[in-house]
């Protein structure tokens, strides 16, 4: 067989192996020895290889940006409009402090996804925050708040973010209705800083903080959730920082203590109750003052770690630990399973040597 043969013949069956491992590894980062092979292994400028550079360059963009940057650049060189390429590059440039390029990124991400609100969320919180262009970044935060709305209710960082640039460009009571609005939904500490700030009439010196650490504005790559096949192209990394909300955390802790799990099943449990649907979904049924149905979230949530890890724990033993309906939970989890693609069962692919 042709060498060329043999090192797409190889390609594909590493690329498999790749797909299921990101699909059930515990944490993506497990992956990379397999990611690296493959994109030693597949040909230039093949699928297989744009595939390999592209994960890898999503997996590394917080832990090593730099390195994150030369794998998007490889996509690039042959993909000029991948649009995940070009956002894992302006994330990571915007780790590294190069906010214009990161905003030049962004913009060429945009171009090829001009219907994702994330990156015009993020492309508008630079120039907002970063490089201090207020007025250019409320059309861009403008854009991303219509497009969040148009999927479900406006999501509360964007509304933040967009206030805040509303605010600085003298605004005021636009920025007031547009931040009430997120607020509904439960607002936290640093939105009631914000709307004192801006109430204020958003003075330059007293401007609450909004972002991440030193300043540097608090970026999100994509708005898709984890977890999910990247076959869907929906696996992406997200650098902001959720917190649970109070009644959720709670139910999660006092269920969790009847559990015989690992701290570190503990604690992906409630990282996975960090993310948007689950947030979402607490602050619906908290303002609803539904708190038996945030039980039975949280144990669903406690479920998807037992379900996927195949912990010896039957549904009913979850159920009574979080004192919610087998009912209910099954229920519950009905929807996650929905919502992180995950399959009706677990099942083992056959070990091969790395």
């Amino acid at each position: 067989m042709p060498r060329h043969r043999s090192r797409e013949t190889e390609a594909k069956r590493l690329r498999q192996d790749v797909e299921w491992a990101l699909e059930s590894a515990l944490d993506p980062g497990d992956v990379l020895p397999l990611l690296r092979r493959l994109a030693r292994t597949a040909p230039e400028s093949s699928d297989d290889s744009a595939f390999a550079h592209r994960q890898l360059a999503e997996l590394l963009v917080e832990r090593d940006s730099w390195r994150a940057t030369l794998h998007a650049r490889h996509v690039l060189a042959t993909l000029p409009d991948d649009e995940r390429a070009w956002a894992a590059l302006a994330l990571a440039q915007t780790l590294l402090g190069n906010y214009r390029y990161a905003a030049n990124a962004y913009r060429r991400a945009l171009k090829a996804a001009p219907d994702n609100p994330w990156y015009a969320h993020n492309l508008g919180h630079l120039l907002d925050v970063a490089l201090d262009r207020p007025n250019e970044a409320v059309e861009w935060l403008r854009a991303a708040f219509a497009g969040s709305r148009n999927r479900a209710a406006p999501n509360a960082e964007i509304a933040a973010s967009f206030a805040h640039a509303l605010a600085r460009t003298g605004n005021i009571d636009e920025a007031k209705r547009v931040l009430a609005i997120a607020m509904k939904r439960g607002g936290s500490r640093e939105h009631e800083a914000l709307m004192h700030w801006i109430e204020a009439g958003a003075p330059p010196t007293k401007a609450p903080a909004h972002g991440g650490p030193d300043g540097m504005p608090e970026i999100r790559a994509v708005a898709s959730e984890p977890l999910r096949s990247p076959r869907n192209d929906e696996r992406r990394p997200r650098a902001s920082r959720r917190s649970i909300p109070a009644e959720l955390d709670s139910a999660l802790l006092r269920g969790l203590a009847h559990l015989p799990l690992t701290a570190r099943q503990r604690a992906r449990a409630r990282m996975l109750a960090r993310e948007p649907y689950a947030r979402s979904a607490a602050l619906d049924l908290i303002g609803a003052k539904d708190l038996t149905s945030v039980h039975a979230l949280a144990a669903a949530l406690t479920y998807v770690i037992i379900y996927t890890d195949e912990v010896p724990l039957t549904l009913a033993e979850v159920a009574a630990s979080f004192r919610v309906s087998s009912a209910s939970l099954r229920a519950r989890f009905a929807l996650l399973r929905a919502e992180l693609q995950l399959p009706r069962r677990v099942v083992r692919a056959p070990r091969r040597t790395v």
